[in-house]
């Protein structure tokens, strides 16, 4: 074996790949491989897995029920600030507002308040989520 391979069972890897890359990407691909006590090979095939599993990481991040929770809220944001909306063309357009469209108007106000709140504690328990993860699971 190679100096610095390790013999790892179960898995044969017969195929080869040949890559061009510049003095310094060399050196640094050597020193980190270095560092790591493993090949150039082993280095990359490791740096290549990494990767897909913080590819598959952001994925989920992204479509993680938190995710889902804030596109809901924001959602019902836009329609209330739609309703709010139209009620400001009619009361310009007119010059009169109705006791309905005042009631209407501050109901919507206060469901954006409660929205925006149901947001905040969403990221709050995220966040806290996050900082008491272990970094390795």
């Amino acid at each position: 074996m190679g100096r610095n391979q390790q013999y790892r069972p179960g898995k044969t890897r017969g195929k080869r790949i040949f890559i061009r890359v510049s003095d310094q990407e060399l050196e640094e691909i050597r020193s980190a491989a270095n560092e790591r006590g493993v090949s150039i090979s082993r280095y990359l095939v490791e740096a290549h897995e990494a990767s897909c599993d913080l590819e598959a990481a952001r994925k989920a991040c992204e479509t993680g029920p938190v995710v889902e929770q804030l596109k809901a809220i924001r959602t019902e944001i836009w329609h209330i600030g739609h309703n709010v909306n139209q009620i400001a063309h009619n009361t310009n357009h007119d010059m009169s507002v109705s006791p309905d469209d005042e009631y209407s108007t501050a109901k919507a106000v206060m469901e954006c308040k409660r929205l925006f709140e149901k947001a905040t504690g969403v990221i709050k328990d995220s966040t806290k989520q996050i900082n008491h993860r272990p970094l390795l699971e």
